[in-house]
C-alpha cells in the first residue's frame, strides 16, 4: 500500500532526561550552604529541562516529524504499518517505487486481524501490476475503493498517527511529514472519511462490458457518485468538469435509465450490474 514508501528512517534513540531531585535542606545549615545548593538544584533543574526539550524535539513523539530522504520516507511508511494494531487507512497513487515488502507487509497484518481500508487514485489501478495486486489483497480481507482524483496518498494508522508527503519527483516521495494526536491529525482523518464515502467501490472486472446500452468508464464514476449522495456541485469537483456539466450529465443518465430521482438512478444502476 502507499507505493513509493517502501523504505524507512533509521530509528532516533530517545534519550531519558534527568529528573532534578530537590535537595532538602541540612539541619544548622549556613546561608550560604542553602544559597549555593539552590543554584546548583535550578542549574541541574534547567539542565533537565532542556534534555527533555531536545529529547521531544528529536523523538517520534512530537506532533509533527518530518521525515527527509526516499529510503527514509519508505522506511517510516513501513514501521507505522508494523506498528498497526486495529486500522490502517490509506490512499495509494502515484509517484510509485518498489512495492514488495509493503505488500508483504500488508498480507501479514491482515492475517492477523488488521483492518485495511485502501483507497486508489484511478491512474494506480491503470498499471496492471497493480491492478493484479490490489485483486489479491482484497481477496485476503482489504477494503478497497477507487476514486477519480486522488488529492494525495496518505497512511493512516488506529487513528493515532498519519504519513502524508511533503515534496515528490515523478518518480518518488522525497520527504514526507508524520502527524501524531493534533487537531492536524483529526483533518486528516476527516478528508479521508470524505473521500471514501465518495469512492466507488473496487472491482477487478477492469474490461467493461460492450454494447449500446452500457455505461462508459466516465459514466460509471458518475453513477456511483449519484448511488454515495454526491450533490452536481461535488460530482463536478470530483470529475474535473463544471457543476453545469455534471447536472446536464446527471440528467442524461437519469433518463437513460428511465427513472425520476438521483436515488431512483443509483439504485437501477446497481440493478443492472453497472456499479
Amino acid at each position: 500500500m502507499l507505493s513509493g514508501y517502501t523504505e524507512a528512517p533509521e530509528r532516533a534513540q530517545p534519550t531519558s532526561s534527568e529528573r532534578a531531585v530537590p535537595g532538602q535542606g541540612r539541619a544548622g545549615a549556613t546561608d550560604t550552604e542553602r544559597a549555593v545548593r539552590s543554584q546548583v538544584e535550578a542549574r541541574e533543574a534547567v539542565v533537565s529541562v532542556a534534555r527533555a526539550a531536545k529529547a521531544q524535539a528529536g523523538s517520534a513523539g512530537g506532533v509533527l516529524q518530518v521525515v527527509h530522504g526516499a529510503r527514509r520516507v519508505g522506511w517510516a511508511a513501513y514501521e507505522l504499518q508494523r506498528s498497526a494494531t486495529e486500522l490502517v487507512q490509506g490512499v495509494a497513487k502515484p509517484p510509485y517505487a518498489a512495492t514488495g515488502s509493503l505488500d508483504s507487509l500488508e498480507s501479514r497484518k491482515l492475517a492477523e486481524g488488521v483492518n485495511y481500508q485502501v483507497l486508489y487514485d484511478r491512474s494506480a489501478l491503470a498499471r496492471p501490476p497493480q491492478l493484479e495486486l490490489t485483486s489479491r489483497l482484497v481477496a485476503l480481507g482489504e477494503q478497497a475503493r477507487v476514486i477519480h482524483v486522488a488529492p494525495t496518498k496518505m497512511i493512516l494508522v488506529d487513528n493515532e498517527v498519519a504519513l502524508l508527503p511533503l515534496t515528490a519527483t515523478d518518480q518518488t516521495v522525497e520527504s514526507a511529514v508524520v502527524i501524531r494526536s493534533s487537531a492536524m491529525l483529526v483533518a486528516v482523518m476527516r478528508i479521508f472519511e470524505d473521500l471514501w464515502r465518495f469512492a466507488a467501490p473496487f472491482t477487478c472486472e477492469q474490461e467493461r462490458l460492450s454494447g449500446e446500452d452500457q455505461p462508459s468508464e466516465e459514466e460509471r464514476w458518475i453513477l456511483s457518485l449519484l448511488a454515495s449522495g454526491a450533490t452536481d456541485d461535488t460530482i463536478g469537483r470530483l470529475m474535473g468538469f463544471s457543476a453545469r456539466t455534471a447536472h446536464r450529465r446527471v440528467r442524461e443518465l437519469i433518463a437513460r435509465l428511465g427513472v425520476e430521482t438521483r436515488f431512483q438512478a443509483g439504485m437501477q444502476a446497481v440493478k443492472l450490474g453497472w456499479l
